[in-house]
């Protein structure tokens, strides 16, 4: 069996299918973008919603750091040309972005609140009458 046929077959062993849809990988959705002894880069795209997932494959005593880094560096290189070619603006957040962060505090409080909340939300946002 040919190493990048192999190498395809083990990855499909971890991966299995997509995260999004759920639909079965095949060797056909990976591809192979760099190859060294020391660790492979891969590709695994789903065909049907196009959802994508960078490998890295350490070999013999490769070092996890660097594939580690290698795959955000895929990551970060994606994002830029999809941002480039796309007509979709970048997401912006929307309201205000000064203004205190949210604390600690503001979690248990709003923990607190829903343990108690009975899901009535027009009596929540009801204007008190009077």
């Amino acid at each position: 069996m040919e190493p990048d046929v192999k190498m395809k077959r083990i990855v499909l062993d971890r991966l299995e299918r997509c995260s999004v849809c759920h639909r079965d990988f095949s060797t056909d959705d990976i591809h192979i973008i760099n190859r060294n002894p020391d660790m492979w880069t891969m590709l695994v795209e789903c065909t049907d919603c196009h959802s994508r997932n960078f490998v890295a494959a350490l070999m013999n005593d490769g070092d996890p750091d660097d594939a580690q880094l290698a795959l955000r560096q895929l990551s970060d290189k994606a994002i830029r040309e999809l941002s480039a070619k796309s007509d979709v603006p970048m997401y912006q957040p929307e309201g205000p972005t000064d203004g205190e962060p949210v604390s600690a505090a503001d979690v248990i409080d709003l923990h607190t609140f829903l343990n108690t909340f009975d899901g009535d939300f027009k009596r929540l946002f009801q204007t008190p009458k009077g």
